[in-house]
């Protein structure tokens, strides 16, 4: 794990020469501490989406997507720091919207009319702690008509390696053989290596009700659903996501769509 680096003592004016795995390195002093240690990231096989929609409020459709092949950075920073209210010790960790690259999806349109395609991209930089020790990175959320009710944590600290990051992802869908976009799906997403779920309630629609993992179909979600603790010695660690978008535009089938989302990547890290 990153600790390694950041033993007591370490501060930014350390030059000396440091062991670690029986190999000699030198401590770049200043380059890791400004802008923190980059990753490349690549999602293995399993990696992938559920989504539970629901157009016009009429019944929920499992879709599924891979995300084998999606590539990403993340950038953990290299001063341990430490949370005061629960005394949790973390790096944080950046995922720039720029490295983010997914292939694209294709599945039939929901009550037909031709294939949709849709690709994913990140309206801003992902933010979020890769935690030492300390941190609570279970959620669960209650999904209305107009906003979500998030509850963090379960009260109980995750092991070593627990991170959580936080990004704000679009879906763009188009028709199959078009290039104008019918519709922008902005979703915020919680990826956690801790456990996630999401139960759709007080809205109109034969959606409510509906949950992930509980109401999946496709057998694509890992049971029980949770992620595994990051460690960047091995290059190891999965995350899981869900999410919700209400009452989206959607020109492709001349009304609104609600979805419930949940993402498992399963990730293959290297420096």
């Amino acid at each position: 794990m990153k600790e390694r680096l950041m033993k007591k003592g370490v501060t930014l004016f350390l030059i000396a020469v440091m062991v670690m795995a029986g190999v000699l390195v030198s401590y770049p002093v200043t380059s890791q501490a400004a802008g923190g240690t980059t990753y490349n990231v690549t999602l293995l096989k399993g990696s992938s989406t559920v989504s539970l929609a629901s157009v016009n409020d009429g019944a929920s459709v499992p879709q599924i997507s891979s995300l084998e092949g999606t590539t990403f950075q993340l950038i953990v920073g290299t001063k341990l720091l430490s949370d005061k209210k629960s005394g949790a010790s973390y790096y944080e960790v950046t995922l720039p919207k720029k490295s983010f690259k997914a292939p694209t999806a294709e599945f039939p349109m929901i009550g037909g009319g031709g294939t949709a395609v849709k690709s994913s991209y990140l309206k801003a930089d992902g933010k979020g702690k890769l935690y030492v020790s300390g941190g609570d990175v279970d959620y669960s959320v209650v999904q209305g008509e107009k906003k979500a009710s998030v509850k963090m944590g379960d009260g109980t600290a995750d092991p070593k390696g627990s991170m959580l990051l936080t990004m704000s992802q679009v879906s763009a869908l188009s028709l199959k053989g078009q290039t104008k976009k019918l519709a922008d799906v902005l979703q915020v997403v919680n990826l956690t290596t801790g456990t996630c779920s999401i139960i759709i309630q007080g809205v109109k629609g034969q959606i409510n009700g509906k949950g992930l993992p509980k109401d999946d179909t496709t057998k694509l979600i890992p049971i029980p659903y949770k992620g595994v603790p990051v460690d960047l010695d091995a290059g190891t660690g999965t995350l899981v996501s869900t999410s919700a978008a209400m009452n989206g535009k959607n020109k492709m089938v001349n009304g609104t769509v609600d979805n419930a989302t949940a993402q498992c990547w399963i990730m293959s890290i290297k420096k």
